[in-house]
């Protein structure tokens, strides 16, 4: 029997989470073990010993929402991969999210197919972005000018992708057999060598040449 990828859900509207449940109930790959109406819940349920490998996040709630709850699950719960789910089509939004470290991002009138494969890759270190937030990140994109590829070393590519792909400095140095701050060095080369803003910025960069 395959191993099930453990989910929590945080949503504040009933109808909507049970609406995900339901789709997620549908998901044969998928163990549910935990639902929350807010961020400070999802965290309780966590440090009682809820132990999800991908949480889904909405990003509007009540008390902590999901942005903040992502802070915390970052700093308290190595391990555990965040998906965010909106209804705002915000670029700004998008690009905190990805600063916070989320591994992936949904519009709430996803389809069971993308879900499905959101919590997949995510689940396996993965990024995910759908097609509807790769659009609305691309709508103000960096310069698509290829020369800028052309730039970066092997290794500066290497650690675009994995960095894209939602990797920490240390995780990217265990693969890469370099310290995480060598890897920090890196990734701020090839902001200022690509003029991004951020991981935010390089996650667009990567996604415009179809580096992820």
């Amino acid at each position: 029997m395959d191993v099930k990828i453990k989910v929590l859900l945080a949503d504040d509207h009933q109808l909507v989470r049970k609406g995900f449940l339901a789709l997620l109930g549908e998901l044969e790959f998928v163990e549910i073990v935990g639902e929350a109406a807010n961020g400070k819940e999802a965290l309780q349920l966590m440090r009682n010993g809820t132990k999800p490998d991908v949480a889904l996040l909405d990003y509007e709630m009540p008390l902590m929402n999901g942005l903040e709850a992502t802070t915390e699950i970052r700093q308290d719960f190595f391990g555990v991969k965040v998906i965010m789910l909106t209804m705002l089509q915000s670029k700004e939004l998008i690009e905190e999210a990805v600063e916070k470290g989320v591994s992936g991002f949904l519009f709430k009138n996803t389809s069971i197919s993308e879900l499905s494969d959101a919590i997949r890759k995510v689940a396996a270190g993965e990024t995910y972005f759908s097609s509807e937030v790769a659009l609305t990140l691309l709508k103000s994109p960096p310069g698509s000018d290829n020369s800028k590829l052309t730039q970066l070393s092997e290794r500066e590519i290497e650690i675009l992708k994995l960095v894209a792909q939602g990797n920490s400095s240390t995780e990217i140095g265990k693969q890469l057999f370099i310290s995480p701050r060598t890897v920090d060095t890196h990734r701020n080369n090839i902001i200022q060598k690509l003029d991004v803003k951020g991981i935010a910025g390089l996650i667009q960069f990567a996604i415009q040449h179809k580096l992820i």
